[in-house]
């Protein structure tokens, strides 16, 4: 298992938190696809790494209830101030000093986040924590390996100037600030490779659906028998 330095990780997203947000990023351009998995009788969905909560708000106008979890203080405080919701209930601290109750949730979900925490931990954590048909949804990055992983992410650079050029109104997605924020929190970062994120699924939830998006990212989809 690898070492994760939290508090330099709460430091790097109070930072960010503070950067200019672009309409439009490799997250939220999937936000919309990932609602699709959400069942329309889900009672309680946990959203980890929250951020500014912008996920959250679009969550809880399908679900009854919505706990938004994230590590950064300043990032939370922007995301009860920009998306606040009667049934979004917004927690700062690290998930894995959290408790849940065994079968309670409905929909665990996390975004650009499971690469930030222990992925054994988080699979049989949803295990447990997930009700009869509930769903894990994770959206992350991967590190390329395979030729097939080079090629549909070699061909991302495209369609992201044209998606930055459309959405934001700009070549790049961050300005040059941002983008040397953004950089020095990546030199803290560790990726797994597809196959290395497939082996673990395969250990834990041997039924989950993981597929390569475009923009450097995965998805995974796995809903408890």
């Amino acid at each position: 298992m690898e070492d994760y330095d939290y508090d330099i990780i709460k430091a790097d997203f109070n930072e960010i938190s503070e950067l200019d947000e672009p309409k439009w990023n490799h997250n939220n351009c999937y936000f919309n696809q990932l609602m699709k998995f959400i069942p329309d009788n889900a009672e309680t969905c946990l959203d980890i790494g929250c951020g500014k909560g912008e996920l959250s708000f679009m969550l809880s106008q399908k679900v009854k209830k919505v706990i938004a979890v994230d590590i950064a203080d300043l990032m939370i405080e922007k995301a009860q101030v920009l998306h606040p919701g009667k049934n979004i209930e917004y927690i700062c601290g690290n998930i894995l000093d959290l408790e849940f109750e065994n079968n309670s949730l409905d929909v665990i979900i996390t975004t650009a986040t499971a690469h930030h925490l222990p992925y054994e931990w988080l699979l049989c954590f949803a295990k447990d924590k997930l009700k009869k048909g509930g769903k894990l949804i994770i959206l992350d990055l991967a590190k390329a390996k395979t030729l097939s992983d080079y090629l549909l992410w070699s061909i991302a650079f495209l369609p992201n100037v044209i998606m930055n050029l459309i959405k934001n109104g700009r070549l790049q997605k961050d300005d040059e600030h941002s983008k040397e924020v953004w950089e020095r929190h990546c030199k803290h970062d560790k990726y797994m490779t597809m196959d290395e994120i497939q082996a673990l699924a395969n250990k834990h939830l041997p039924n989950a659906k993981i597929t390569r998006k475009l923009f450097w990212r995965y998805l995974l989809v796995w809903e408890k028998p």
